[in-house]
């Protein structure tokens, strides 16, 4: 019996698709892909996307080696110095023209107590001296370099008895730029005290002087030689001359700066005269060859029982004074940290910028002081 046309057709497509899905189903069973030969109108085929490979693990540097550091006294290289050749005479050190007699000074003001916020002076710090030979004369590399060494504060030479107060423009260029980085900025001079009172002139020059946004200097350090160094020392003109600046300075520091109170300068040196107008010392430790850990001590044990005590530590070698011909060591710069911040020492600063090598600048860069406070800076 013969079917209808139309049912045939049916048919037909009916066991086509039926043998379509048997086919796919043989290949879905083997893992083949499948793609169907009829599109059914109104449904859309969801396909699966493939998945994408997994990316390679990205590999982690190596931890840092820790650098070994000092926990006790260390070896000194180029100790003891061999003898310096024969050098000529050096010429007469510069001195002012006129030394006012003691006699036309005026009385010292009264050294009463008073409060004052030692926060510019805590810490790290370096020591600037010839502006120019330090990072170019460039404010934004020093700054720079300072914060990634850690440092808390900068010391920059404003000026002395010869040339007065030269440093506006270094000021500011340095100071704002300082400022906005939470570094202090200690201006030091040079005072020759043969006029005390013309010293504390220039000295209030820059103690005074403001930038644009209102900056000024946190503090003040008097560098205070002796006569070896052309100064006319002695108790009245160190006092003249500290009462008059302090008077000037408002709430912010006087760092008297000081020699390393070794036996003969504890014996000889005015210490005494200087403490009761200074807010802290900044001693001189220029260690050569002695054990920096060991000069670190003698200055703190000393010094401290008169005023709060920041310790400068050695940044260069003293081939030029017929000493020690090599640069202190990366764990010598160590060592002489360690025990200043153990001792009690406010802070810690090296002389200075531009003779500083890197093995040295790496260790003070390491070496971990507490950043102070600085709640606000004195106007």
């Amino acid at each position: 019996m013969h079917r209808p046309l139309a049912v045939s057709v049916v048919l037909a497509l009916v066991a086509g698709l039926a043998s379509a899905a048997a086919v796919g189903g043989r290949q879905a069973a083997r893992g083949d892909s499948v793609r169907s030969p009829i599109a059914v109108v109104g449904v859309s085929p969801t396909i699966a996307a493939p998945a994408a490979p997994a990316p390679p693990p990205v590999p982690l540097p190596p931890p840092p080696v820790p650098v070994p550091r000092p926990t006790g006294p260390v070896a000194m290289a180029g100790c003891p110095p061999p003898p310096s050749p024969p050098r000529p005479p050096s010429g007469p050190r510069w001195r002012p023209a006129v030394l006012v007699p003691e006699i036309e000074l005026p009385a010292p003001r009264p050294a009463g107590a008073r409060v004052v916020s030692l926060e510019p002076m805590m810490g790290k710090g370096m020591w600037l001296w010839k502006y120019p030979s330090t990072e170019g004369g460039d404010a934004d590399a020093i700054v720079a370099k300072a914060v990634g060494a850690g440092l808390h504060q900068l010391w920059v030479r404003v000026g002395d008895s010869k040339d007065g107060f030269y440093a506006a423009d270094t000021l500011a260029q340095l100071v704002p730029k300082a400022h906005e980085h939470h570094l202090s900025v200690m201006g030091w001079g040079f005072p020759y005290l043969y006029d005390p009172v013309g010293d504390a002139a220039w000295t209030a020059a820059a103690v005074n002087w403001r930038g644009p946004e209102g900056d000024g200097l946190d503090g003040f350090s008097a560098d205070l030689e002796t006569a070896s160094e052309g100064v006319a020392v002695s108790d009245l003109r160190i006092s003249v001359y500290l009462g008059l600046v302090r008077a000037t300075l408002g709430g912010r520091p006087l760092v008297a700066t000081v020699f390393r109170p070794t036996d003969p300068f504890w014996a000889s040196y005015p210490y005494r005269a200087i403490a009761p107008y200074a807010d802290g010392f900044a001693a001189m430790v220029y260690w050569g060859c002695a054990e920096p850990g060991a000069a670190a001590v003698e200055a703190l044990q000393r010094l401290s029982t008169l005023r709060p005590v920041h310790l400068i530590g050695q940044g260069y070698n003293m081939a030029d004074e017929g000493g020690r011909q090599v640069p202190p060591s990366g764990d010598e710069t160590w060592r002489f940290l360690d025990v200043a911040r153990s001792g009690g020492a406010v802070g810690a600063s090296f002389w200075d910028w531009q003779e500083i090598d890197s093995e040295q600048w790496g260790a003070m860069a390491q070496y971990p002081w507490p950043a102070p406070r600085l709640a606000g800076r004195a106007s």
